[in-house]
């Protein structure tokens, strides 16, 4: 009996932690999908390079230490594609691509989304 209740009770703390950390994890990848739609695509769409460059560069930035944090919880396959995008919308912006850029931000913007999503904690991802 002393063996049940001490794997209910770890089995609650992993839950409780995985809990958390999805609520965290939600709000970060919300933040960076909003940064990207109202602050980085139209300073891209309008050619405000400089001001792309800088908000992308927050993204990238805070995504990096967000990413220190998901490794314990998320794919890393997962993980190291969406720095892939990071890495190429930055030298896309970097270079002044319209096209490209916009593309590889709309495709990250779709990836972050998948990416939550398929990693949440909800019966259909785990069977």
């Amino acid at each position: 009996m002393k063996a049940l209740i001490i794997s209910i009770l770890c089995l609650g703390v992993l839950v409780a932690i995985w809990t958390a950390f999805d609520s965290y994890s939600d709000a970060r990848l919300d933040g960076y999908i909003y940064e990207i739609n109202k602050l980085v695509m139209p300073a891209v769409e309008r050619e405000d390079w400089e001001s792309a460059r800088a908000a992308f560069d927050r993204v990238s930035d805070d995504w990096h230490k967000y990413r220190k944090i998901s490794t314990f919880f998320f794919d890393r396959r997962l993980l190291n594609e969406t720095d892939y995008s990071i890495a190429r919308a930055k030298y896309y912006i970097k270079a002044e691509d319209l096209s490209n850029s916009s593309g590889e931000l709309a495709s990250l913007k779709e990836q972050l989304t998948f990416f939550h999503s398929n990693e949440s904690f909800n019966l259909a991802n785990i069977f």
